[in-house]
């Protein structure tokens, strides 16, 4: 069983709560909303999903990278839009702003070991 450092599992948990509390901040905002539109139009008639594979390195790496710095490109909400769309397939609807922060939600849970170890939080 590793060994768990305390200082970097306080930095994790305040960087990850920091991240969704701007995502929210977002989300009031009507950013997503607007993403949600814009990935809808793009998708209109076609049967394409690119939600990105949040399991390769690129995507764990770049969600790191953006909770650790609290930064929140147009690409990452992007990708969040894309995995509602996907998750909560239904083409009749476009993905919705609640559907985003689930999305995002579930996304930071399956990815939270290799997050942590990223964030140095295992010794």
């Amino acid at each position: 069983m590793p060994h768990i450092d305390e200082a970097k599992r306080r930095d994790w948990l305040r960087a990850l709560r920091r991240f969704k509390y701007g995502i929210k901040v977002r989300a009031r905002l009507g950013v997503l909303q607007a993403i949600c539109e814009q990935v809808a139009t793009q998708r209109k008639g076609k049967r394409v999903w690119d939600a990105p594979q949040w399991e390769h390195d690129r995507w764990i790496t770049f969600l790191y990278t953006c909770i650790k710095n609290n930064e929140y490109p147009p690409e990452l909400l992007e990708a969040f839009v894309k995995t509602a769309e996907v998750t909560f397939f239904n083409p009749k609807k476009q993905p919705t702003v609640e559907m985003t922060i689930y999305a995002m939600n579930e996304v930071c849970k399956q990815l939270s070991k290799p997050l942590r170890t990223k964030f140095g939080v295992f010794v």
